[in-house]
């Protein structure tokens, strides 16, 4: 058995792991949801960027897609609507739903109280979106639903990192959650 492996990278190599503490990460405000960054492409090789999501009944991001990134939730409470391609789907806590990329889609938390979930991309990347063109919070304030306005102000932020986000308004006709607020 060897002790190396087919990348030269030895097995007992510490550095190569990534350690984010209970209390760690980056949190940010984006579009109207709370994100802890626990993982980004900026840590290490950018195999994952990995999320923990507080989002507010009402709130979610406008339709998008990712051309080089899957991503995957898990919710852990809460009422969640997601549109994959041309469907919509609700789910609740215990779900998990992978959207391949290249794949419309979007969320919205349309149950009656804030809901909670993990999410992950593979590599990472989008979450750097998150990370330098979302909002800091701010004391004594709650985030505020971006509108589309507010999401290009993002976006252009993060234009020179390429965050592999490419969003799609035009298409949030596609989008029928039951409940929650109407779609922008």
């Amino acid at each position: 058995m060897s002790l190396v492996e087919p990348d030269g990278q030895g097995i007992f190599q510490s550095d190569r792991v990534l350690y984010t503490p209970a209390d760690g990460g980056i949190v940010r405000w984006v579009s109207g949801d709370v994100y802890r960054v626990l993982a980004s492409a900026e840590d290490g090789a950018g195999a994952i960027g990995f999320i923990e999501g507080q989002v507010p009944v009402g709130a979610g991001p406008l339709p998008h897609i990712h051309e080089r990134t899957d991503e995957s939730f898990f919710l852990l409470s809460g009422t969640i609507a997601f549109l994959g391609g041309e469907k919509t789907i609700t789910a609740e806590p215990g779900a998990f739903v992978h959207v391949p990329r290249g794949t419309l889609h979007r969320f919205m938390n349309v149950g009656d109280a804030e809901a909670r979930m993990l999410f992950f991309f593979t590599p990472g990347g989008p979450e750097l979106m998150f990370l330098h063109g979302g909002d800091k919070p701010e004391p004594g304030s709650a985030p505020v639903i971006w509108d589309a306005e507010r999401t290009a102000e993002a976006m252009a932020a993060v234009a020179d990192i390429n965050p592999d986000l490419v969003y799609r308004t035009e298409l949030d006709y596609l989008f029928k959650p039951e409940g929650g607020r109407p779609s922008i």
